[in-house]
Order: structure tokens, then C-alpha cells, then sequence
């Protein structure tokens, strides 16, 4: 299956929202800020930081988010939990 994360990616305070087109359709993946501290560079991260910064979490995370996508439907909403992130 091949999957690819769109450039558009939120933070609403409390997670990180990207979109990711598959073969099957769209599907949301939902990054929560314990996840984004599971990166060491990111440990301490405020809200602010983290709405800076939010392109290059998700580049760092997208082989974790696109290792998820492979047994995702058309419209569900995934989450990538702090121990799915090796760093």
C-alpha cells in the first residue's frame, strides 16, 4: 500500500492532526503530545514549540506514521502512541 502525509498538519493544544492519502483514502493521524515528548529533542516542549515546530515532528515521526497506515480503512483515525516512537 502505498501511503503518503499531506503538507497540512494542526495542532489543536493537545495533538498533532495530519492528513495521509492511501490507496484506500484519506485517514487522519492524530500525534498527542506524549508522543511528541517521546522524542528526545522535543522532551520538554511547550505548547507554542510544538505549533512552531509541528512540519518537522512530523518528518521526524512519518516512518512511524506511515508503518501505522498500512492496515488503515478510508476515514479512520489513527494514533501513534509514545511507545511506537524509537528515538
Amino acid at each position: 500500500m502505498a501511503a503518503e502525509l499531506t503538507h497540512e498538519v494542526a495542532w489543536d493544544g493537545q495533538a498533532l492532526l495530519v492528513e495521509a492519502a492511501t490507496d484506500h483514502g484519506k485517514v487522519t493521524c492524530k500525534v498527542p503530545r506524549e508522543t511528541v515528548h517521546s522524542l528526545r529533542i522535543y522532551s520538554d516542549a511547550i505548547g507554542r514549540e510544538i505549533q512552531l515546530e509541528r512540519y518537522q515532528i512530523v518528518e521526524k515521526l512519518a516512518p512511524y506514521l506511515l508503518a501505522k497506515l498500512s492496515g488503515a480503512d478510508a476515514g479512520a483515525m489513527l494514533e501513534l502512541h509514545p511507545w511506537e516512537v524509537h528515538d
